[in-house]
Protein backbone atom coordinates (compact mmCIF):
# COMPACT_ATOMS: atom_id res chain seq x y z
CA UNK A 1 0.00 0.00 0.00
CA UNK A 2 1.33 3.40 -1.00
CA UNK A 3 1.72 5.73 1.96
CA UNK A 4 0.81 9.39 1.83
CA UNK A 5 4.49 10.30 2.09
CA UNK A 6 5.25 8.10 -0.93
CA UNK A 7 2.33 9.58 -2.87
CA UNK A 8 3.54 13.15 -2.31
CA UNK A 9 7.12 12.19 -3.09
CA UNK A 10 6.02 10.53 -6.31
CA UNK A 11 3.97 13.55 -7.31
CA UNK A 12 6.95 15.83 -6.81
CA UNK A 13 9.29 13.53 -8.71
CA UNK A 14 6.87 13.62 -11.64
CA UNK A 15 6.86 17.42 -11.54
CA UNK A 16 10.54 18.08 -10.78
CA UNK A 17 11.30 19.29 -14.31
CA UNK A 18 8.36 21.67 -14.22
CA UNK A 19 9.42 23.01 -10.82
CA UNK A 20 12.97 23.65 -12.03
CA UNK A 21 11.65 25.43 -15.12
CA UNK A 22 9.47 27.64 -12.92
CA UNK A 23 12.43 28.36 -10.66
CA UNK A 24 14.57 29.22 -13.68
CA UNK A 25 11.97 31.75 -14.85
CA UNK A 26 11.88 33.36 -11.40
CA UNK A 27 15.67 33.55 -11.07
CA UNK A 28 16.11 34.99 -14.56
CA UNK A 29 13.69 37.77 -13.70
CA UNK A 30 15.66 40.39 -11.77
CA UNK A 31 13.83 41.68 -8.70
CA UNK A 32 16.17 43.87 -6.69
CA UNK A 33 14.30 45.72 -3.97
CA UNK A 34 14.87 49.14 -5.49
CA UNK A 35 13.92 48.06 -9.03
CA UNK A 36 10.17 48.54 -8.80
CA UNK A 37 9.28 47.56 -12.37
CA UNK A 38 11.39 44.41 -12.22
CA UNK A 39 9.76 43.30 -8.97
CA UNK A 40 6.33 43.91 -10.47
CA UNK A 41 7.17 41.64 -13.41
CA UNK A 42 7.91 38.88 -10.94
CA UNK A 43 4.68 39.75 -9.15
CA UNK A 44 2.82 39.29 -12.44
CA UNK A 45 4.25 35.79 -12.82
CA UNK A 46 3.27 34.75 -9.30
CA UNK A 47 -0.21 36.24 -9.67
CA UNK A 48 -0.73 34.18 -12.84
CA UNK A 49 0.55 31.00 -11.20
CA UNK A 50 -1.70 31.32 -8.15
CA UNK A 51 -4.66 32.43 -10.21
CA UNK A 52 -4.24 29.26 -12.24
CA UNK A 53 -4.36 27.25 -9.01
CA UNK A 54 -7.73 28.75 -8.11
CA UNK A 55 -6.55 31.41 -5.67
CA UNK A 56 -8.13 34.82 -5.52
CA UNK A 57 -5.42 37.43 -6.01
CA UNK A 58 -5.14 40.95 -4.59
CA UNK A 59 -2.33 43.41 -5.24
CA UNK A 60 -1.31 46.21 -2.93
CA UNK A 61 0.23 48.92 -5.09
CA UNK A 62 3.33 50.70 -3.78
CA UNK A 63 4.80 53.93 -5.07
CA UNK A 64 8.45 53.39 -4.12
CA UNK A 65 8.84 49.61 -4.16
CA UNK A 66 7.12 46.80 -6.00
CA UNK A 67 3.55 45.75 -5.26
CA UNK A 68 2.70 43.29 -2.51
CA UNK A 69 0.65 40.26 -3.57
CA UNK A 70 -1.93 38.38 -1.48
CA UNK A 71 -3.27 35.09 -2.83
CA UNK A 72 -6.10 33.36 -0.91
CA UNK A 73 -7.84 30.00 -1.17
CA UNK A 74 -10.71 28.60 0.89
CA UNK A 75 -13.22 30.21 3.20
CA UNK A 76 -12.15 32.55 6.00
CA UNK A 77 -14.20 30.63 8.54
CA UNK A 78 -13.30 29.92 12.14
CA UNK A 79 -10.21 27.76 12.57
CA UNK A 80 -7.71 26.06 10.28
CA UNK A 81 -6.32 29.26 8.76
CA UNK A 82 -2.69 29.21 7.70
CA UNK A 83 -0.61 32.14 6.47
CA UNK A 84 2.39 31.60 4.20
CA UNK A 85 4.88 34.43 3.77
CA UNK A 86 7.58 34.95 1.17
CA UNK A 87 9.40 37.87 -0.40
CA UNK A 88 9.90 38.65 -4.07
CA UNK A 89 12.82 41.05 -3.73
CA UNK A 90 16.51 40.18 -3.82
CA UNK A 91 19.66 42.10 -2.95
CA UNK A 92 20.89 42.04 -6.56
CA UNK A 93 20.51 44.99 -8.97
CA UNK A 94 19.00 44.91 -12.44
CA UNK A 95 21.25 43.18 -14.96
CA UNK A 96 22.51 40.52 -12.55
CA UNK A 97 20.32 37.76 -14.00
CA UNK A 98 21.62 38.49 -17.49
CA UNK A 99 25.23 38.38 -16.37
CA UNK A 100 24.87 35.13 -14.39
CA UNK A 101 21.54 33.44 -15.20
CA UNK A 102 20.06 30.33 -13.65
CA UNK A 103 22.28 27.31 -14.09
CA UNK A 104 22.34 23.72 -12.84
CA UNK A 105 25.64 21.92 -12.45
CA UNK A 106 25.46 18.52 -10.82
CA UNK A 107 23.26 18.80 -7.75
CA UNK A 108 23.55 22.58 -7.40
CA UNK A 109 21.52 25.39 -8.96
CA UNK A 110 22.94 28.91 -9.06
CA UNK A 111 21.74 32.38 -10.00
CA UNK A 112 20.70 35.57 -8.20
CA UNK A 113 18.16 34.77 -5.50
CA UNK A 114 18.02 31.05 -6.31
CA UNK A 115 18.09 30.24 -2.59
CA UNK A 116 16.88 33.50 -1.03
CA UNK A 117 14.17 33.11 -1.80
CA UNK A 118 13.08 32.10 -5.27
CA UNK A 119 13.67 28.49 -4.34
CA UNK A 120 11.28 28.98 -1.44
CA UNK A 121 8.67 30.62 -3.69
CA UNK A 122 8.85 27.66 -6.06
CA UNK A 123 8.70 25.12 -3.24
CA UNK A 124 5.58 26.70 -1.76
CA UNK A 125 3.69 26.80 -5.05
CA UNK A 126 4.41 23.17 -5.82
CA UNK A 127 3.59 22.00 -2.28
CA UNK A 128 0.18 23.64 -2.60
CA UNK A 129 -0.25 22.19 -6.08
CA UNK A 130 0.60 18.75 -4.72
CA UNK A 131 -2.17 19.08 -2.13
CA UNK A 132 -4.66 20.31 -4.72
CA UNK A 133 -3.86 17.72 -7.38
CA UNK A 134 -3.81 14.73 -5.01
CA UNK A 135 -7.21 15.69 -3.58
CA UNK A 136 -5.94 16.30 -0.08
CA UNK A 137 -8.51 16.76 2.68
CA UNK A 138 -6.31 19.56 4.00
CA UNK A 139 -6.62 21.41 0.70
CA UNK A 140 -10.39 21.30 1.04
CA UNK A 141 -10.45 22.15 4.74
CA UNK A 142 -7.83 24.85 5.22
CA UNK A 143 -7.96 28.54 4.47
CA UNK A 144 -4.58 29.32 2.88
CA UNK A 145 -3.36 32.90 2.51
CA UNK A 146 -0.06 33.57 0.78
CA UNK A 147 1.59 36.97 1.10
CA UNK A 148 4.48 37.94 -1.16
CA UNK A 149 6.06 41.25 -0.19
CA UNK A 150 8.47 43.37 -2.17
CA UNK A 151 10.66 44.97 0.50
CA UNK A 152 11.83 42.27 2.94
CA UNK A 153 15.49 42.74 2.14
CA UNK A 154 15.37 46.29 3.52
CA UNK A 155 13.30 45.45 6.60
CA UNK A 156 9.74 45.36 5.15
CA UNK A 157 9.01 49.07 5.74
CA UNK A 158 5.84 49.12 3.62
CA UNK A 159 4.63 45.58 4.33
CA UNK A 160 5.22 45.12 8.07
CA UNK A 161 1.75 46.44 8.95
CA UNK A 162 0.07 44.16 6.42
CA UNK A 163 1.99 41.16 7.74
CA UNK A 164 0.90 41.89 11.31
CA UNK A 165 -2.72 42.43 10.25
CA UNK A 166 -2.83 39.14 8.36
CA UNK A 167 -1.12 37.24 11.18
CA UNK A 168 -3.91 38.27 13.56
CA UNK A 169 -6.44 36.69 11.17
CA UNK A 170 -4.75 33.29 10.99
CA UNK A 171 -3.84 30.42 13.28
CA UNK A 172 -0.26 29.70 12.20
CA UNK A 173 2.39 31.02 9.83
CA UNK A 174 4.89 29.38 7.50
CA UNK A 175 7.81 31.47 6.25
CA UNK A 176 9.65 30.38 3.14
CA UNK A 177 13.12 31.63 3.95
CA UNK A 178 15.88 29.13 3.09
CA UNK A 179 16.58 26.23 5.41
CA UNK A 180 19.83 26.46 7.34
CA UNK A 181 22.78 24.75 5.56
CA UNK A 182 22.19 21.41 7.33
CA UNK A 183 18.45 21.53 6.62
CA UNK A 184 17.29 22.96 9.94
CA UNK A 185 14.19 25.14 10.12
CA UNK A 186 14.10 28.31 12.23
CA UNK A 187 12.11 28.60 15.46
CA UNK A 188 13.59 31.81 16.91
CA UNK A 189 15.37 34.90 15.61
CA UNK A 190 17.18 37.87 17.05
CA UNK A 191 15.62 41.29 16.89
CA UNK A 192 17.22 43.62 14.37
CA UNK A 193 17.85 47.35 14.61
CA UNK A 194 19.25 49.78 12.06
CA UNK A 195 20.70 53.08 13.25
CA UNK A 196 22.64 56.06 11.98
CA UNK A 197 25.03 58.03 14.16
CA UNK A 198 26.01 61.47 12.87
CA UNK A 199 28.74 63.81 14.07
CA UNK A 200 28.78 67.55 13.38
CA UNK A 201 31.81 69.84 13.57
CA UNK A 202 33.07 72.90 11.71
CA UNK A 203 34.86 73.08 8.38
CA UNK A 204 38.21 74.85 8.07
CA UNK A 205 41.48 74.84 6.10
CA UNK A 206 43.57 72.00 7.50
CA UNK A 207 46.84 73.79 6.81
CA UNK A 208 46.44 77.53 7.34
CA UNK A 209 43.66 77.67 9.96
CA UNK A 210 43.22 74.23 11.56
CA UNK A 211 42.44 75.87 14.92
CA UNK A 212 39.14 77.12 13.46
CA UNK A 213 37.97 73.61 12.61
CA UNK A 214 36.15 70.98 14.59
CA UNK A 215 36.90 67.55 13.12
CA UNK A 216 33.67 65.53 12.80
CA UNK A 217 35.55 62.39 11.73
CA UNK A 218 37.68 62.47 14.89
CA UNK A 219 34.54 62.84 16.98
CA UNK A 220 32.83 60.02 15.13
CA UNK A 221 35.89 57.77 15.45
CA UNK A 222 35.65 58.07 19.22
CA UNK A 223 31.97 57.15 19.07
CA UNK A 224 32.66 54.16 16.79
CA UNK A 225 35.10 52.70 19.32
CA UNK A 226 32.51 53.06 22.07
CA UNK A 227 29.76 51.54 19.91
CA UNK A 228 31.83 48.51 18.99
CA UNK A 229 32.72 47.99 22.63
CA UNK A 230 29.03 47.26 23.32
CA UNK A 231 29.34 43.84 21.68
CA UNK A 232 28.54 41.10 24.18
CA UNK A 233 28.64 37.67 22.61
CA UNK A 234 27.76 36.07 25.92
CA UNK A 235 24.38 37.76 25.76
CA UNK A 236 24.12 37.26 22.03
CA UNK A 237 24.25 41.02 21.47
CA UNK A 238 26.07 42.27 18.39
CA UNK A 239 26.72 45.86 17.36
CA UNK A 240 28.32 46.31 13.95
CA UNK A 241 29.42 49.61 12.44
CA UNK A 242 29.16 48.59 8.80
CA UNK A 243 29.31 51.84 6.82
CA UNK A 244 31.21 55.07 7.48
CA UNK A 245 31.17 58.31 5.52
CA UNK A 246 32.85 61.65 6.07
CA UNK A 247 35.09 64.31 4.62
CA UNK A 248 35.71 65.63 1.13
CA UNK A 249 39.43 66.43 0.92
CA UNK A 250 42.45 65.69 3.08
CA UNK A 251 43.26 69.40 3.39
CA UNK A 252 39.80 70.27 4.76
CA UNK A 253 38.81 69.76 8.38
CA UNK A 254 35.56 67.76 7.96
CA UNK A 255 32.38 69.25 9.36
CA UNK A 256 30.24 66.10 9.01
CA UNK A 257 30.57 62.33 9.28
CA UNK A 258 28.15 59.45 9.84
CA UNK A 259 28.06 55.71 10.38
CA UNK A 260 25.37 53.08 9.85
CA UNK A 261 25.03 50.57 12.67
CA UNK A 262 23.44 47.11 12.77
CA UNK A 263 22.14 45.83 16.12
CA UNK A 264 21.04 42.26 16.95
CA UNK A 265 19.51 41.32 20.32
CA UNK A 266 17.62 38.38 21.85
CA UNK A 267 15.16 40.43 23.93
CA UNK A 268 13.56 43.84 24.00
CA UNK A 269 14.99 44.36 27.50
CA UNK A 270 18.49 43.95 26.09
CA UNK A 271 17.56 46.21 23.21
CA UNK A 272 16.47 48.93 25.58
CA UNK A 273 19.74 48.60 27.50
CA UNK A 274 21.74 49.05 24.31
CA UNK A 275 19.61 52.00 23.20
CA UNK A 276 20.37 53.78 26.47
CA UNK A 277 24.05 53.18 25.81
CA UNK A 278 23.68 54.52 22.26
CA UNK A 279 22.09 57.69 23.62
CA UNK A 280 24.90 58.18 26.12
CA UNK A 281 27.63 57.64 23.52
CA UNK A 282 26.04 59.96 20.95
CA UNK A 283 25.34 62.66 23.52
CA UNK A 284 28.92 62.66 24.83
CA UNK A 285 31.47 64.79 22.95
CA UNK A 286 35.19 64.04 22.94
CA UNK A 287 36.25 66.77 20.50
CA UNK A 288 35.39 70.19 21.98
CA UNK A 289 32.50 71.79 20.12
CA UNK A 290 31.42 68.65 18.25
CA UNK A 291 27.87 67.33 18.54
CA UNK A 292 26.13 64.09 17.65
CA UNK A 293 22.75 62.76 16.54
CA UNK A 294 21.19 59.29 16.73
CA UNK A 295 18.38 58.04 14.48
CA UNK A 296 16.87 54.64 13.74
CA UNK A 297 14.98 51.93 15.59
CA UNK A 298 14.66 48.23 16.33
CA UNK A 299 12.65 47.51 13.21
CA UNK A 300 12.28 43.73 13.59
CA UNK A 301 11.30 42.45 17.05
CA UNK A 302 13.02 39.50 18.71
CA UNK A 303 11.28 36.17 18.28
CA UNK A 304 11.59 33.83 21.21
CA UNK A 305 10.19 30.38 20.54
CA UNK A 306 7.06 29.24 22.37
CA UNK A 307 4.92 26.14 22.88
CA UNK A 308 2.87 26.79 19.75
CA UNK A 309 5.96 26.85 17.57
CA UNK A 310 7.34 23.77 19.35
CA UNK A 311 4.14 21.87 18.54
CA UNK A 312 4.48 22.87 14.89
CA UNK A 313 8.09 21.70 14.91
CA UNK A 314 7.02 18.33 16.32
CA UNK A 315 4.54 17.91 13.45
CA UNK A 316 7.23 18.87 10.94
CA UNK A 317 9.54 16.28 12.47
CA UNK A 318 6.79 13.64 12.21
CA UNK A 319 6.36 14.47 8.54
CA UNK A 320 10.12 14.38 8.05
CA UNK A 321 10.34 10.99 9.73
CA UNK A 322 7.86 9.53 7.24
CA UNK A 323 9.91 10.98 4.38
CA UNK A 324 13.28 9.94 5.76
CA UNK A 325 14.26 13.56 6.44
CA UNK A 326 15.69 14.58 9.80
CA UNK A 327 14.63 18.10 10.78
CA UNK A 328 15.84 20.19 13.70
CA UNK A 329 14.77 23.63 14.84
CA UNK A 330 17.39 26.30 15.48
CA UNK A 331 17.62 29.91 16.58
CA UNK A 332 19.45 32.34 14.33
CA UNK A 333 20.72 35.90 14.33
CA UNK A 334 19.37 36.68 10.87
CA UNK A 335 16.12 38.61 10.57
CA UNK A 336 13.00 37.77 8.57
CA UNK A 337 9.28 38.44 8.47
CA UNK A 338 8.87 35.34 10.63
CA UNK A 339 9.73 37.57 13.58
CA UNK A 340 6.67 39.67 12.74
CA UNK A 341 4.18 36.80 12.42
CA UNK A 342 5.60 35.18 15.57
CA UNK A 343 4.47 38.16 17.66
CA UNK A 344 0.88 37.00 17.04
CA UNK A 345 0.74 33.32 16.02
CA UNK A 346 2.90 30.16 16.13
CA UNK A 347 5.43 30.34 13.30
CA UNK A 348 7.86 28.06 11.51
CA UNK A 349 10.53 29.70 9.40
CA UNK A 350 13.33 28.45 7.16
CA UNK A 351 11.04 26.03 5.31
CA UNK A 352 12.65 26.67 1.94
CA UNK A 353 15.24 24.52 0.19
CA UNK A 354 18.77 23.83 1.40
CA UNK A 355 21.80 25.74 0.16
CA UNK A 356 24.28 28.38 1.18
CA UNK A 357 26.07 31.66 0.35
CA UNK A 358 22.87 33.74 0.05
CA UNK A 359 23.41 37.41 -0.87
CA UNK A 360 26.62 36.59 -2.72
CA UNK A 361 27.63 35.66 -6.29
CA UNK A 362 28.30 32.12 -4.99
CA UNK A 363 24.72 31.59 -3.78
CA UNK A 364 23.49 28.08 -4.51
CA UNK A 365 20.59 25.72 -3.88
CA UNK A 366 20.89 21.97 -3.46
CA UNK A 367 18.61 20.71 -6.25
CA UNK A 368 17.49 17.46 -4.52
CA UNK A 369 16.27 19.49 -1.53
CA UNK A 370 13.69 21.28 -3.68
CA UNK A 371 11.66 18.12 -4.20
CA UNK A 372 12.32 16.69 -0.75
CA UNK A 373 11.23 19.79 1.09
CA UNK A 374 8.24 20.34 -1.21
CA UNK A 375 6.92 16.95 -0.10
CA UNK A 376 7.87 17.80 3.50
CA UNK A 377 5.89 21.04 3.45
CA UNK A 378 2.85 19.42 1.86
CA UNK A 379 2.84 16.55 4.37
CA UNK A 380 3.35 18.98 7.27
CA UNK A 381 0.32 21.03 6.20
CA UNK A 382 -1.77 17.87 6.22
CA UNK A 383 -0.56 16.92 9.67
CA UNK A 384 -1.18 20.44 10.95
CA UNK A 385 -4.72 20.30 9.56
CA UNK A 386 -5.36 16.92 11.16
CA UNK A 387 -3.95 18.01 14.52
CA UNK A 388 -5.93 21.24 14.46
CA UNK A 389 -9.16 19.42 13.57
CA UNK A 390 -8.60 16.86 16.35
CA UNK A 391 -7.99 19.52 18.98
CA UNK A 392 -11.20 21.44 18.33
Amino acid sequence: MVTRAQELTGWMQAHEGEALAFLEALVNQDSGTHDRLEVNRLCDALAAAYGGLGFSVERFSQSQYGDHLLASHGKMGAGRRILCVGHMDTVFPAGTAKSRPFRVEGNRATGPGVLDMKGGLTLLLFALRALAETESAAWRGIRVSVLFNSDEEIGSPTSCGLIAELAKQHDAALVMEPARPAGECVIARKGVGHFRVEAFGRQAHAGSQPELGINAIWELACKVCALQALNDLGRGTTVNVGVIRGGERSNVVPHYACVDVDLRIWSLEEGNRILRAFDEIVGRSTVPGATGKLSGEISTPPWQTNDGTRRMLALLQQAGGQLGIEVHGVATGGGSDGSRTAQHIPTLDGLGPVGSRAHSPEEFMEVPSLGQRTALLALFIEKWYEAFATSR
